[in-house]
């Protein structure tokens, strides 16, 4: 799921920035949760958990560029997008990595745009295509619970439901995001952030256990531990 916060002290911005989120991510089928702030100290409680933070420029109290340097003291991984009035400023920005920048008046297609480049590099929110009954679908891998391989296709568990890939192993490993998820056994890749508790070489699940092998139980538990510290 997508972590997205909005830091600005204009009620309007925010209001406006939330509807064009909201309708970015339901058209493309995204799981997000927002998140609201009205000053850069709030926000900076919460964020080392966002992967996508809409940062305005101009704040009373810490500035947009003076909440940005602290942020990348504690999440170096997050997305900024920065929204100003003052071009001029936007120099400042590229020293606090900002991923986008948005001129206000807030314009939808910019929201979009830089909403979809940021997918791109957000944990898990590549997709791939499956087929339910024959039907294909985009799915967005951090939907996805677990892959069991076969010889010649893959079933993808997703919301309860078995969707299937004819895709090779080799491609298989190539699309999905080696960050969240690990082959724990010659049969069965996992989300890591899908995973609820592991206990003696077993991998509790919603509604599922799954073994991990001899061969990879010591490299699944640096895996997991690494990714519990880095993106939980």
């Amino acid at each position: 799921m997508l972590q997205i916060a909005i830091c600005d002290d204009i009620l309007e911005q925010t209001v406006m920035l939330q509807k064009y989120i909201r309708q970015f991510c339901e058209k493309n089928g995204a799981e997000f949760k927002l998140h609201l702030y009205t000053t850069g100290a709030e926000l900076l409680y919460d964020v080392e958990k966002f992967d996508i933070v809409f940062l305005d420029i101009e704040m009373p109290g810490l500035d947009g560029i003076q909440t940005g340097r602290k942020i990348r003291e504690k999440n170096s991984s997050c997305r900024i997008i920065m929204e100003t009035v003052m071009i001029e400023r936007m120099k400042e920005a590229f020293f606090i990595e900002a991923f986008r920048f948005i001129v206000k008046p807030i314009e939808q297609a910019e929201v979009e745009e830089a909403l979809a480049a940021c997918m791109k590099k957000v944990l898990g929110s590549g997709s791939v295509e499956l087929y339910y009954n024959r039907i294909a679908h985009e799915v967005h891998q951090s939907e996805i619970q677990y892959v069991v391989t076969y010889d010649s296709y893959s079933e993808y568990r997703v919301k309860n439901k078995m969707l299937r890939s004819e895709a090779s192993l080799r491609e298989l490993e190539r699309q999905l995001d080696e960050r969240l998820f690990f082959r724990i056994h010659r049969k069965y890749i996992v989300n890591m952030a899908q995973v609820q508790s592991y206990r003696n070489g077993i991998i509790r699940m919603k509604d599922t256990e799954l073994p991990v092998s001899r061969r990879k139980k010591r490299e699944f538990e640096q895996a997991y531990m690494k990714f519990d510290l880095k993106y939980r």
